[in-house]
């Protein structure tokens, strides 16, 4: 058993075959032997029938021979000759003739049997030759004619004769041929009989025989069942019973131990590492779980992991590192969300003086971007002809070292930037061009981050920023966005700015407005009593007209009448004009329009209506006067 133990199912398996294999084949040889064993049983009775059937016909021929004086002596040696050969070959064994079985030697028992055949044979063999002989020494049947041919016991139907000398001799001869003839008779009998006990014992073999084959299938059968329990049970109990303790501990997540060193063996030693495995990856996706992305498998969980070998923990540490990434990314984002959240505070608290906001932005951004300088430029446009960017704010500046405050457009990195309208970023840059103070000394910084305040082509300003560090991409792009809301609030600084100068502006020429509307005011109550009073002339001239009219029908209106009360329209008529076209100047001395403004062009426009009715009626006098 601890061969069984020691060795591997498929060696075991290998064995097992081959023992199989070996005991089926000597199953199949011992089956095909008895079965062999069998058949040359059978054969051997078939031969002996065919020996007994050939002596028979020997008998036959005799008969014949005897009966009809026929001349059958040749046949008949041949067929004893040939009945030699046949009791040879079944005697001592041989192949037959003219087929291809070959019979062994008989066993005891029928061999018993064949001598006593064999012996009363060639009794036999001697009394069919002797029958011959006499057969050969008595005359002819034309010689005995004379001579009765039956024998003593038919001396009752035979013809009387008279007795010669001459036929003594066939007289004897005839009773010595009938003797032979009986004593073949009877030795045919005996063999006939040797032969039924010769088939007995054979048929008693053959009996045996099948007896032997059965007995041995039966004993095979349940040797094979006995051998076919016994591999099951070994199966199970070094198969079945292992395979099944893997299954309960691998269901348990227990590790098995004490395996046979085989095939379950090693499978139990790969379903013990996989455990291990997934305990590992348990504890590092638990370790994940609660935000340890830092944590090393192989240092901390399994010291023989090798990338390639355990395709969990590969898979694990891929997403360590895709969340790590996505972690960091987060952190990022955050910090870039805090910042713009941070600033738009900045941004909406000081919204109302660009230098204090400039200030409180660009000490803010460096500190959160971790710059050791920063600087702020606005794009001032004031003056069309000198257009530059100017310095409103600074941190952690040699202040002294910049008295220029103003950068023409496109001088330096950063005019370039303004004009560029990109963001530029240095870690490479002349060592005169910034230098980095404190109280212990001064140095060059390693970075240098120019970026232009814009919204969307429109660009108010840059920011400049310098650091002992690089800044990393989500820096840059932080500033680059915070630029656009830094943008914007100063476009929406100076916008407030320019509003509240145009307010003060408005609010003196409001001031203005307010005494030329008083002044209007005066003017518009002038134009309104010289509407009425136009009105009422306007009346008075039509009544007038009126009564010339009535006058001139009635013949009693003379024309110095007509003339003077015309002349006084035109006189009229004209003092309307120049009051008119007074009051127009002075209207559009004022400079926007307004509320009165709209009521005076009204007014203006009433009379022209009423100035165009006295050209009316001023053409109806003339008329009428014509």
């Amino acid at each position: 058993m601890k061969f069984l133990r020691n060795t591997s199912l498929r060696l075991i398996g290998i064995y097992l075959l081959v023992v199989m294999f070996l005991i089926y084949f000597a199953e199949y040889y011992i089956i095909q032997h008895r079965i062999d064993v069998l058949d040359e049983v059978e054969q051997k009775l078939d031969f002996t029938r065919s020996a007994e059937l050939s002596s028979q016909q020997i008998s036959l021929l005799v008969q014949r021979h005897l009966a009809h004086n026929e001349d059958l002596t040749v046949e008949i040696e041949a067929k004893i000759v040939h009945q030699e050969h046949l009791l040879e070959i079944l005697g001592k064994g041989g192949r037959v003739d003219r087929t291809d079985v070959i019979l062994k030697p008989l066993s005891r028992l029928p061999k018993i049997s064949y001598d006593n055949l064999k012996e009363y044979w060639e009794e036999y063999k001697a009394s069919v030759r002797d029958i011959l002989a006499l057969q050969h020494k008595t005359p002819s049947t034309t010689d005995q004619a004379q001579v009765p041919v039956q024998s003593t016991t038919d001396s009752t139907t035979s013809t009387p004769a008279v007795a010669t000398p001459t036929e003594v001799k066939p007289v004897v001869s005839a009773k010595m041929l009938a003797a032979a003839a009986l004593k073949e008779e009877s030795l045919s009998l005996t063999l006939s009989q040797w032969y039924d006990n010769l088939f007995d014992d054979l048929e008693t073999e053959v009996w045996r025989e099948k007896s032997s084959v059965h007995g041995w299938v039966i004993a095979i059968i349940i040797f094979d069942v006995a051998l076919l329990t016994l591999i099951f049970f070994a199966f199970n109990k070094y198969v079945l019973e292992p395979i099944n303790k893997l299954r309960l501990s691998t269901a348990n997540h227990q590790q098995v131990t004490n395996t046979a060193p085989n095939e379950i063996g090693k499978l139990s030693e790969q379903i013990n590492e996989t455990l291990e495995n997934l305990k590992d990856a348990t504890d590092f996706v638990t370790a994940i779980g609660q935000g340890n992305l830092d944590m090393d498998y192989k240092a901390s969980l399994d010291s023989r992991y090798n990338h390639g070998k355990n395709k969990l923990a590969d898979s694990l540490i891929d997403m360590q590192g895709k969340l790590k990434s996505l972690n960091e990314e987060e952190r990022k984002r955050q910090w870039a969300n805090e910042g713009l959240a941070k600033f738009v505070d900045i941004l909406r608290s000081s919204n109302d003086n660009i230098v204090a906001l400039s200030d409180k932005v660009i000490a803010a951004l460096a500190q959160y971007t971790k710059s050791n300088q920063g600087a702020l430029y606005i794009y001032n446009d004031d003056d069309e002809y000198n257009k530059h960017l100017e310095l409103v704010s600074l941190f952690a500046f040699d202040i002294k070292k910049y008295e220029t405050r103003k950068i023409k457009l496109g001088e330096g990195l950063l005019g370039q930037t303004f004009l560029e309208g990109e963001t530029n970023y240095y870690t490479n840059f002349p060592d005169e061009y910034i230098r980095i103070t404190s109280g212990l000394g001064d140095a060059n910084p390693r970075s240098i981050l120019i970026v232009p305040l814009k919204v969307d082509t429109q660009i108010y300003g840059i920011v400049e920023l310098a650091s002992f560090n690089e800044y990393a991409p989500h820096e840059i792009a932080f500033v680059e966005k915070l630029g656009e809301t830094i943008a914007s609030t100063i476009g929406s600084v100076k916008a407030a700015e320019k509003n509240k100068d145009l307010i003060e502006q408005f609010q003196t020429q409001t001031e203005q407005m307010r005494a030329q509307e008083e002044e209007m005011r005066q003017n518009m109550e002038e134009l309104q009593a010289t509407q009425e009073e136009v009105a009422r002339k306007e009346r008075g001239y039509i009544e007038r007209i009126q009564e010339l009219e009535q006058q001139s029908v009635n013949s009693s209106v003379t024309t110095d009448k007509l003339e003077e009360v015309t002349s006084d329209f035109i006189r009229k008529e004209r003092d309307h004009l120049e009051k008119i076209n007074a009051l127009e100047k002075q209207l559009s001395q004022k400079p926007e329009k307004a509320d009165d403004w709209q009521i005076a062009e009204e007014v203006v426009q009433t009379l022209k209506i009423n100035l165009k009715a006295l050209e009316i009626t001023q053409e109806e006098l003339n008329r009428k006067l014509k």
